[in-house]
């Protein structure tokens, strides 16, 4: 079997895990239209500010999102264009209420 395809299937199956949770999914949409700091992020969570900081150590320990600081404030944005194109393809898949919004604009 080739070993680069092993490699790529895992590396896609660990992605997908971390984007089973709803509020992973939900910041990586958030951050699909640009660049947020934590409060904006938090803004769409129901959690504790503890709960979701935890939320985004897996997103940056997973390379699917970047962060910068700026004074006192932290900034998201995704890390690379396939996270984008990943996001694009679940956003169009099953926000169909999203993408009714963004057809308005």
């Amino acid at each position: 079997m080739d070993s680069d395809l092993i490699d790529d299937a895992k590396e896609a199956a660990e992605v997908l895990r971390i984007l089973s949770h709803p509020e992973r999914l939900i910041v990586l949409c958030q951050l699909r239209e640009g660049e947020r700091n934590v409060s904006q992020l938090l803004e769409n969570s129901t959690l504790s500010q503890s709960a979701f900081s935890q939320h985004l150590t897996v997103l940056r320990q997973a390379n699917l999102v970047t962060t910068r600081k700026s004074s006192q404030s932290v900034y998201y944005s995704l890390s690379a264009p396939k996270v984008k194109h990943l996001i694009d393809a679940i956003q169009s898949a099953w926000c169909e209420r999203q993408n009714k919004r963004t057809l308005k604009k």
